[in-house]
């Protein structure tokens, strides 16, 4: 009851059920009788929680269907645990009334508006029954027999053909993923091996033109199991979705791309392991006889040529997909290829570097980072010159980070051939770079050899602590992620970490910003180290020690010193007559300082220290008081007139130097009867002019004279005597 009842306490229900359904699901089929309870314990406990498994999973999906989109993850896990401990009858008969369900709900689906599709809109609502429904079948499907699994597939099959409902398409496609993904000689594993030659190919080949952006991925993933695990005759298909693949390394979703590179590399190593394609079934065309078309064997290089085919497109999207793709492969399966093949590809992506297509050259140059790492030292020296002067067409084009991937080329070609074999196959024009790149190799070395020397000296002396900093600064250089994108995009910041830059640039780049870097650096006292210092900061809660588990934990951690700088709350301004007054941050200091001076006096007089000297209250009201902004800056009150020098101003720091001077008060200047100077009180502290302060405005009233108010004294534009005499005249 609580799980339909209280919202809040849902998360916390379902996952005790489910540490619960793990512990003991674990424990039943652990064999080494380690734990809390022994097996037959545990099987028992198994079979227990079992038999109140339907009726928990007919509450979940109850709660699942009312629940939005986003807060169904704790609850699809909840539900997978309780299907690992049911048994396969009570699986297959939920499993039978969520189809009818799905059937039911199918009936009078309708797409949802764009209004419905709106993230804020799935955060507040369910979605339909009909996805619902689907998305609870897909959650079965390891579980399912033959039979169940074969009604998935019809399922599946129908929803993916569709093209009227884009969630229900990628839910089609994802259950047949999902069925496909299944371990070998499983229930679903064989009944898509059945079905693959006689509707899945056909269905992918036919639906290419039509599939939605939002199943790409989930197709994806499906040509990639299907790949796998292709028979001899069907090998058809790779050159059929080959197209498709490459295509999808372009995709603006990361996971979509990362998905297409697995089909990919999934399609090369089916190919690799030889076969026959049909090339008859490839076209489609039912009239040409199998016997007439030549069948082409399947081997690595014939896999580079259907990817090459891809050059010949007419978009520079589709030739830069094309580039990408043949880069990756060529990184996974160069040592299958020759090397004649190779330098064949290498001339042949030269072509492109040069192409003005910013798109084209950009996906060309990544592949030459590749080529100048997988090549041979003897194979790539002899087309250095064609590659140098190819790149160097965008040594000047600062868009898209153009120059500085040439740089990164020719770092790693300098670091594989060395600087001298570079320097023969330059331009003239562009020794400069090269040049600079030898002070580099140099300031290198000159670094490499005093961090060398500090080692030794910190291993002589400091021991255990030493072995602890190298093995931190060794795990700090370990990269992540697999080796294509380390070569390709590792490079980033090569210039600051590779082997041919100093190792300390960034930590001189970051004390530089410092006050007294420029002095150390002079003095030689520049840091050795290439360690780089980063930390983080808890923010304190007057509430009590900080809960790590907490979801919002993180909320609480800082990257930046708080103490390093502390920044003040912004005030809101206040309202005055329905305007907004804004608060003289100089007057409010001089106001606080005031008031601490009258309190020091008033302590003074009270401890009977009037007689003794009080200099805390001789420096906020003497002729040489000053007071501290909220900035923590020093200012110097204003003289006011009647004290004992001149009526003079005294600037504060940072003012002009002529308003730093002494000005005299004019002796015209009227007084009032304190014998300060009228108007004083509208004076801008900051520039010349009056301000209002308070209600009243500083205007000047200028008494009018009688004269120039008789009549004809004004002179309006073709009223005056003179005007009017001229115009009788004519």
């Amino acid at each position: 009851m609580e799980l339909l009842e209280s919202p809040d306490l849902r998360p916390t229900i379902c996952g005790a059920l489910q540490t619960l359904l793990v512990a003991v699901h674990a424990l039943a089929n652990d064999d080494s009788g380690v734990g809390p309870l022994t097996k037959q314990q545990a099987i028992a406990a198994q079979t227990h929680l079992a038999q109140f498994a339907p009726d928990y999973l007919a509450q979940l999906f109850n709660v699942f269907a009312q629940s939005p989109g986003a807060n169904r993850g704790y609850m699809v896990n909840t539900i997978t645990a309780f299907l690992a401990v049911i048994t396969s009858d009570d699986i297959n008969a939920t499993f039978a009334r969520v189809c009818a369900m799905l059937d039911e709900a199918l009936k009078t689906h309708k797409p949802p508006a764009a209004a419905e599709m709106t993230e804020r809109y799935l955060e507040a609502h369910a979605p339909p029954n009909a996805h619902t429904m689907m998305d609870l079948a897909i959650i079965m499907t390891p579980y399912l027999d033959t039979e169940h699994s074969l009604m998935l597939v019809r399922a599946a099959h129908m929803l993916a053909k569709q093209n009227d409902d884009q969630i229900l398409q990628k839910k089609g496609y994802k259950a047949f993923s999902r069925l496909a993904e299944q371990p070998a000689g499983s229930v679903a594993h064989q009944l898509i091996g059945s079905t693959m030659g006689a509707q899945l190919i056909p269905m992918l080949i036919e639906s290419a033109e039509s599939v939605a952006i939002s199943s790409r991925r989930e197709r994806l993933s499906l040509i990639a199991s299907l790949s796998r695990n292709l028979a001899d005759d069907q090998l058809h298909f790779i050159p059929a979705m080959l197209s498709e693949v490459i295509l999808g390394t372009k995709e603006a979703n990361e996971r979509a791309r990362s998905v297409a590179f697995d089909a990919l590399l999934t399609m090369g190593k089916r190919m690799s392991q030889g076969g026959a394609i049909n090339m008859a079934a490839v076209t489609g065309d039912v009239s040409i006889d199998d016997s007439d078309m030549p069948q082409q064997l399947a081997n690595t290089e014939e896999f580079f040529k259907m990817i090459a085919a891809g050059l010949a497109a007419q978009t520079p999207h589709m030739i830069s997909a094309t580039i990408a793709a043949i880069s990756r492969a060529l990184f996974e399966f160069h040592s299958l290829l020759s090397v004649d093949f190779v330098v064949e590809l290498l001339s042949t992506v030269l072509m492109f570097v040069v192409n003005n297509n910013r798109e084209i050259a950009k996906s060309s140059l990544g592949f030459v980072k590749i080529i100048a790492v997988i090549l041979p030292k003897e194979v790539l020296e002899p087309h250095l010159g064609e590659i140098v002067t190819s790149i160097l067409k965008w040594s000047h084009e600062f868009k898209n980070k153009m120059r500085l991937k040439c740089r990164h080329i020719l770092d790693r070609l300098v670091r594989r051939l060395g600087l001298d074999a570079v320097e023969k196959v330059m331009p003239e024009e562009h020794m400069k770079l090269l040049a600079n790149m030898r002070k580099r190799q140099q300031r290198s070395k000159r670094g490499k050899e005093a961090t060398a020397a500090g080692g030794q000296q910190q291993r002589a002396e400091g021991g255990a602590t030493a072995q602890v900093e190298a093995a931190a600064s060794a795990s700090a250089k370990k990269t992540f992620g697999n080796a294509y994108e380390d070569v390709l995009y590792g490079s980033e910041s090569e210039l600051e970490d590779s082997d041919d830059e100093e190792p300390n640039t960034m930590a001189t780049k970051s004390a530089a910003k410092g006050r007294g870097a420029k002095t150390d650096r002079k003095n030689g006292n520049a840091p050795a180290s290439s360690a780089k210092v980063s930390g983080a900061w808890i923010k304190e809660d007057a509430e009590g020690p900080l809960d790590f588990l907490d979801r919002s934990a993180f909320t609480h951690f800082s990257t930046a010193n708080p103490s390093a700088k502390e920044r003040r709350a912004p005030v809101a301004p206040k309202m005055k007559g329905g305007k907004f007054v804004f608060e003289d941050p100089e007057e409010e200091a001089r106001k606080a300082a005031a008031v601490a001076a009258m309190a020091a006096a008033a302590a003074a007089q009270a401890g009977g220290e009037a007689d003794g000297e009080d200099y805390y209250l001789q420096s906020l009201t003497s002729k040489d008081a000053f007071y501290h902004t909220p900035g923590q800056k020093v200012k110097f009150p204003k003289r006011k007139a009647g004290d004992d020098d001149d009526d003079v101003e005294m600037a504060s720091d940072g003012e002009d130097a002529q308003a730093a001077q002494l000005k005299p008060v004019s002796a015209k200047r009227g007084k009032d009867n304190s014998g300060n100077a009228v108007g004083r009180e509208f004076r801008s502290k900051k520039a010349k002019g009056d301000v209002k302060r308070g209600n009243i405005d500083p205007f000047a009233y200028i008494p009018l004279n009688p004269k120039s108010m008789k009549k004809g004294a004004i002179s309006v534009k073709g009223n005056s005597k003179k005007e009017k005499r001229a115009r009788n005249v004519k």
